[in-house]
């Protein structure tokens, strides 16, 4: 999986999750990017999940402890562009109630 971190001009951090997300190194290199963004007091955020594959608990675990930092900290947190079968996946568990979630990243940038 890779995780990539970029600042758009207003000022919404857009951090890319592709691939795998999964127990192990997957997920901790995405708590340690949210974690460092909200050092350097970054309040909004999308997690563009375009071409997120595959999604086991511990990487939806990650994705809710995500949240609830970024809330804590009094930012928000976005979802955009996951596919049908991740779609699936948060509806099942929930995660589709407690995160907004977006078709784009434009939607969710807007």
């Amino acid at each position: 999986m890779a995780v990539e971190a970029k600042q758009l001009e207003s000022g919404v951090a857009v951090v890319t999750i592709s691939g795998r997300l999964a127990m192990g190194g997957e997920t901790e290199r995405l708590d340690a990017t949210v974690k460092s963004l909200l050092r350097k007091d970054q309040k909004k955020f999308v997690l563009d999940i375009t071409t997120l594959e595959y999604v086991d608990s511990s990487g939806i675990g990650m994705l809710v402890s995500c949240l609830t930092n970024v809330r804590k900290a009094g930012g928000e947190l976005k979802l955009a562009g996951a596919n049908p079968r991740i779609r699936r996946i948060f509806a099942m568990t929930g995660v589709d109630t407690i995160m907004p979630m977006f078709d784009t990243l434009a939607a969710a940038t807007a």
